[in-house]
Protein backbone atom coordinates (compact mmCIF):
# COMPACT_ATOMS: atom_id res chain seq x y z
CA UNK A 1 0.00 0.00 0.00
CA UNK A 2 0.90 3.92 -0.66
CA UNK A 3 0.68 6.13 1.57
CA UNK A 4 -3.09 7.47 0.21
CA UNK A 5 -4.02 4.04 1.13
CA UNK A 6 -4.32 2.41 -2.39
CA UNK A 7 -2.69 -0.09 -3.55
CA UNK A 8 -0.96 0.83 -7.23
CA UNK A 9 2.50 -1.32 -6.97
CA UNK A 10 4.11 2.09 -7.73
CA UNK A 11 7.07 3.61 -5.46
CA UNK A 12 6.80 7.56 -5.73
CA UNK A 13 9.74 7.97 -8.03
CA UNK A 14 10.87 5.14 -11.08
CA UNK A 15 12.18 4.06 -13.30
CA UNK A 16 9.44 2.93 -16.67
CA UNK A 17 10.41 -0.23 -18.86
CA UNK A 18 10.86 -3.01 -16.19
CA UNK A 19 7.99 -5.16 -17.43
CA UNK A 20 5.70 -4.88 -14.13
CA UNK A 21 2.35 -4.81 -14.72
CA UNK A 22 1.87 -1.59 -13.19
CA UNK A 23 4.67 0.01 -14.72
CA UNK A 24 3.06 -1.38 -17.93
CA UNK A 25 -0.33 0.20 -17.91
CA UNK A 26 1.60 3.71 -16.00
CA UNK A 27 3.48 3.48 -19.56
CA UNK A 28 0.21 2.54 -21.82
CA UNK A 29 -1.35 5.45 -20.57
CA UNK A 30 1.22 8.02 -20.88
CA UNK A 31 1.81 6.90 -24.46
CA UNK A 32 -2.07 7.47 -25.05
CA UNK A 33 -2.62 11.19 -23.77
CA UNK A 34 0.87 11.73 -25.16
CA UNK A 35 -0.48 11.65 -28.34
CA UNK A 36 2.96 12.02 -30.17
CA UNK A 37 4.11 8.94 -32.75
CA UNK A 38 7.42 7.56 -31.10
CA UNK A 39 6.89 8.81 -28.01
CA UNK A 40 7.79 6.91 -24.86
CA UNK A 41 8.44 7.23 -21.12
CA UNK A 42 11.22 6.11 -19.88
CA UNK A 43 10.32 7.89 -15.40
CA UNK A 44 8.01 8.54 -13.61
CA UNK A 45 7.22 10.40 -10.02
CA UNK A 46 3.96 10.92 -7.92
CA UNK A 47 3.14 14.65 -7.45
CA UNK A 48 -0.11 14.27 -5.42
CA UNK A 49 -2.04 11.49 -3.65
CA UNK A 50 -3.37 10.64 -6.95
CA UNK A 51 -1.54 11.56 -9.89
CA UNK A 52 1.85 10.97 -11.23
CA UNK A 53 3.96 13.06 -13.54
CA UNK A 54 5.55 10.74 -16.45
CA UNK A 55 8.61 11.71 -18.07
CA UNK A 56 9.28 10.68 -21.88
CA UNK A 57 10.63 11.42 -25.20
CA UNK A 58 11.38 9.64 -28.89
CA UNK A 59 13.88 7.29 -27.86
CA UNK A 60 17.39 6.28 -30.19
CA UNK A 61 18.81 2.84 -30.70
CA UNK A 62 22.54 3.90 -29.60
CA UNK A 63 25.28 1.23 -29.16
CA UNK A 64 22.32 -1.38 -29.34
CA UNK A 65 20.99 0.52 -25.97
CA UNK A 66 18.14 2.28 -25.96
CA UNK A 67 18.14 6.17 -25.05
CA UNK A 68 16.17 9.30 -24.89
CA UNK A 69 18.47 11.73 -26.43
CA UNK A 70 16.14 14.67 -27.79
CA UNK A 71 13.99 16.96 -25.73
CA UNK A 72 12.22 15.29 -23.11
CA UNK A 73 7.96 16.06 -21.95
CA UNK A 74 6.02 14.83 -19.22
CA UNK A 75 2.70 14.49 -18.94
CA UNK A 76 0.44 13.99 -15.53
CA UNK A 77 -1.74 10.11 -15.47
CA UNK A 78 -4.14 10.04 -12.87
CA UNK A 79 -4.48 7.08 -10.69
CA UNK A 80 -8.11 6.57 -12.23
CA UNK A 81 -6.65 6.14 -15.37
CA UNK A 82 -4.42 3.67 -14.02
CA UNK A 83 -7.65 2.04 -12.17
CA UNK A 84 -8.98 2.11 -15.60
CA UNK A 85 -6.26 0.76 -17.46
CA UNK A 86 -5.83 -2.18 -15.23
CA UNK A 87 -9.39 -3.00 -15.85
CA UNK A 88 -9.96 -6.83 -17.06
CA UNK A 89 -10.47 -6.49 -20.74
CA UNK A 90 -13.70 -8.44 -20.45
CA UNK A 91 -14.96 -4.81 -18.74
CA UNK A 92 -12.94 -2.37 -20.50
CA UNK A 93 -12.48 -2.15 -24.35
CA UNK A 94 -8.75 -2.64 -25.11
CA UNK A 95 -7.34 0.29 -27.12
CA UNK A 96 -5.11 -0.53 -30.03
CA UNK A 97 -2.33 1.38 -29.15
CA UNK A 98 -2.13 -0.10 -25.90
CA UNK A 99 -0.22 -2.20 -26.42
CA UNK A 100 2.83 -3.18 -24.83
CA UNK A 101 6.21 -0.93 -25.86
CA UNK A 102 8.32 -2.83 -27.43
CA UNK A 103 11.84 -2.97 -25.33
CA UNK A 104 15.28 -3.78 -26.83
CA UNK A 105 16.23 -7.26 -26.73
CA UNK A 106 19.51 -8.21 -25.40
CA UNK A 107 21.81 -9.92 -27.79
CA UNK A 108 22.14 -13.94 -26.96
CA UNK A 109 25.56 -13.52 -28.50
CA UNK A 110 28.01 -10.71 -29.76
CA UNK A 111 28.87 -10.08 -33.14
CA UNK A 112 32.54 -12.11 -32.40
CA UNK A 113 30.30 -14.62 -31.11
CA UNK A 114 31.31 -14.28 -28.09
CA UNK A 115 28.69 -15.02 -24.91
CA UNK A 116 26.07 -11.83 -24.29
CA UNK A 117 27.87 -9.14 -22.34
CA UNK A 118 26.74 -10.00 -18.08
CA UNK A 119 26.93 -6.28 -17.01
CA UNK A 120 24.56 -3.01 -17.83
CA UNK A 121 26.47 0.82 -17.36
CA UNK A 122 23.76 3.09 -16.58
CA UNK A 123 25.36 6.52 -16.18
CA UNK A 124 22.70 9.63 -14.72
CA UNK A 125 23.42 13.06 -14.09
CA UNK A 126 22.15 13.81 -10.86
CA UNK A 127 19.69 16.60 -10.01
CA UNK A 128 21.43 20.18 -8.76
CA UNK A 129 19.16 19.83 -5.29
CA UNK A 130 19.68 17.96 -2.38
CA UNK A 131 16.31 16.40 -2.21
CA UNK A 132 16.37 15.47 -5.80
CA UNK A 133 19.83 13.65 -5.34
CA UNK A 134 18.03 11.76 -2.56
CA UNK A 135 15.01 10.61 -4.30
CA UNK A 136 17.08 9.10 -7.07
CA UNK A 137 19.41 7.12 -4.86
CA UNK A 138 16.51 5.92 -2.54
CA UNK A 139 14.88 4.97 -5.75
CA UNK A 140 17.98 2.89 -6.63
CA UNK A 141 18.34 0.97 -3.55
CA UNK A 142 22.79 0.40 -4.49
CA UNK A 143 22.40 -2.37 -2.11
CA UNK A 144 19.40 -4.16 -3.30
CA UNK A 145 19.18 -7.08 -6.08
CA UNK A 146 17.34 -6.36 -8.72
CA UNK A 147 15.61 -9.26 -10.21
CA UNK A 148 18.69 -11.49 -9.66
CA UNK A 149 21.29 -8.35 -10.64
CA UNK A 150 23.56 -6.85 -8.21
CA UNK A 151 25.27 -3.76 -8.26
CA UNK A 152 28.86 -4.40 -8.93
CA UNK A 153 30.24 -0.79 -8.63
CA UNK A 154 29.87 2.92 -7.71
CA UNK A 155 30.50 6.26 -8.90
CA UNK A 156 30.20 9.51 -8.77
CA UNK A 157 31.28 10.56 -11.96
CA UNK A 158 30.55 10.27 -15.25
CA UNK A 159 33.00 6.95 -16.00
CA UNK A 160 31.90 6.29 -19.69
CA UNK A 161 32.89 9.84 -20.49
CA UNK A 162 36.13 9.17 -18.59
CA UNK A 163 37.05 5.74 -20.48
CA UNK A 164 36.12 7.68 -23.94
CA UNK A 165 38.40 10.09 -23.38
CA UNK A 166 41.06 7.30 -22.39
CA UNK A 167 40.56 5.56 -25.72
CA UNK A 168 41.07 8.81 -27.20
CA UNK A 169 44.41 8.98 -26.02
CA UNK A 170 45.78 5.56 -25.01
CA UNK A 171 47.12 2.96 -27.93
CA UNK A 172 44.94 1.06 -29.35
CA UNK A 173 46.52 -2.07 -28.48
CA UNK A 174 46.20 -1.19 -24.27
CA UNK A 175 42.38 -0.57 -24.77
CA UNK A 176 41.94 -4.09 -26.41
CA UNK A 177 44.10 -5.38 -23.47
CA UNK A 178 42.05 -3.65 -21.00
CA UNK A 179 38.62 -5.06 -22.69
CA UNK A 180 39.62 -8.07 -23.06
CA UNK A 181 40.86 -8.50 -19.14
CA UNK A 182 37.52 -6.91 -17.94
CA UNK A 183 35.55 -9.00 -20.19
CA UNK A 184 37.34 -12.64 -18.97
CA UNK A 185 36.81 -11.92 -14.85
CA UNK A 186 34.50 -14.52 -13.52
CA UNK A 187 30.99 -12.44 -12.22
CA UNK A 188 31.56 -12.30 -8.40
CA UNK A 189 29.67 -15.22 -6.45
CA UNK A 190 26.75 -14.50 -5.18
Amino acid sequence: MDEAGSDTGLSDVGMLGNGAPQSQALEQVAMRKHGVGGWEPFHYEKISETEYEVSGGVPALIGGVKKWPGPHSAVVVTQAELELASTPAEIAPVQPQAAAPSMPSLPQQNADGSAAPNFLTVVLQLPADEAGRKRICNAFNLDASFFGATVTATSLADEIAVNQLLELRCDPADVKDARERAASRKPPSL
